[in-house]
């Protein structure tokens, strides 16, 4: 535009200026059929300047009229996707108070509104959380074909699937990842789950021997435990004790040496009452100190001669002498063996550490089949009352 003006000016000072430096006025000669125009040189120049200048303001003035006009449409726009951002902020926050009748009216009027799939995640949720399973899904499903949105959505509906006892349908949206995503945690974790959830306790049991202990984190140990628990369970049930010793003879020594592997292992033997190759395990899994997870095991035992378990305990209790948990487990496995004089001092000694009553208890039941009848009731009461407490 300065441009333009500028050069007009210096068409229209060249046209007025120049005849004066040649000394020559002149003349413009226009000839039409039957019409003669004639005019002097700075004539010409004025009507140039001013039809030029006229033109400008004209484009002027109708950029300006057409401006206001497509602007007012972009205003209405605006005015728009204003009103969206306000019901999905106010939906958002009625979702996190738990108000969900009123998060589902005002996030259903942003459904169309472009907020990356969030909102759509966000009313899947309400929906689920109302029961309405179908809706949540059907919302689920339109934010999985959302970019940077499809994990977040498909993790949701396995996660539900899950809640709702439906394991296999977990797996099968878990199974539609990409290899990329399978690998992160959050999703061997909700994998873990779905895997629980569909029955499938020995891929469970396998994967988590073959590199899901670091993803999973603190929850390995419960995953662990578990499906060992219910893998060795199947086993023995359907095949024998005998098939789940082959079975664990199998498994990799690191696994092995894992103790939420060794407690599953350790309580199905004692359920198949293969007492004597618990006691077995028991005693290597510990040799180098008491596990928390273990000890308590020693508890069920119940053999003629626990010999290596008697001298393991006495170990511990000699390095140990005020660990009332050791008395109390030594105290449980003499008296399965028949050995009352051994439980029975193992019982005192725990008792002046700690008044347990399981130890209280198993102390009367010690002193009535002696037929001390008078201290054996007057234990009784006092490990109930202990109990209550």
């Amino acid at each position: 535009m300065i441009r333009v003006i500028l050069l007009l000016i210096f068409l229209v000072v060249g046209l007025i200026a120049g005849p004066h430096f040649v000394g020559e006025k002149g003349y413009v000669l226009i000839a039409l059929k039957n019409t003669t125009i004639e005019m002097s040189v700075i004539s010409l120049g004025i009507m140039v300047f001013v039809s030029v200048t006229g033109f400008l303001i004209l484009e002027w003035t109708l950029k300006r009229i057409v401006g206001a006009v497509t602007g007012s449409h972009n205003w209405l726009g605006g005015w728009g996707e204003r009103r969206r951002q306000r019901l999905y902020i106010t939906g958002m926050q009625a979702l996190a108070e738990g108000d969900l009748s009123t998060a589902q009216k005002l996030l259903t009027k942003t459904i169309k509104a472009d907020f990356d799939g969030v909102n759509l995640l966000a009313l899947a949720d309400v929906e689920a959380k109302q029961g309405h399973a179908e809706r949540a899904l059907q919302y689920w499903e339109q934010a999985s074909a959302i970019k940077g949105c499809e994990l977040a959505a498909k993790l949701n509906m396995a996660r539900f699937e899950i809640n709702q006892k439906n394991g296999e349908k977990a797996l099968t949206v878990i199974n539609s990842l990409s290899i990329q995503q399978k690998q992160k945690p959050n999703v061997i974790v909700v994998w873990a789950g779905a895997l629980a959830a569909a029955g499938d306790w020995h891929t469970l049991r396998e994967r988590l021997e073959n590199g899901w202990k670091k993803s999973l984190g603190t929850h390995y140990e419960y995953w662990a435990e578990l499906a060992s628990r219910e893998d060795f369970a199947a086993i023995a049930n359907k095949e024998g004790a005998n098939e789940l010793i082959q079975e664990w003879q199998k498994l990799p020594r690191g696994v092995k040496k894992d103790i939420p592997h060794q407690k599953a292992y350790i309580e199905q033997l004692i359920d198949q009452g293969m007492h004597q190759e618990a006691e077995k395990v028991l005693v290597t899994a510990q040799k180098s100190g008491p596990q928390t997870a273990l000890l308590p095991l020693f508890k069920s035992l119940q053999l003629p001669k626990p010999t290596d378990s008697i001298k393991l305990l006495e170990k511990w209790i000699k390095k140990d002498n005020q660990n009332a948990v050791l008395y109390s487990t030594l105290a449980h496995v003499a008296y399965h063996a028949g050995n009352q004089i051994l439980a029975e001092k193992a019982l005192n000694q725990a008792l002046e550490i700690a008044n347990h009553p399981e130890d209280i208890l198993l102390l009367a039941e010690i002193k009535s089949q002696q037929a001390n009848s008078e201290e054996a009731l007057a234990l009784y009461k006092k490990g109930v009352s202990t109990s209550s407490l």
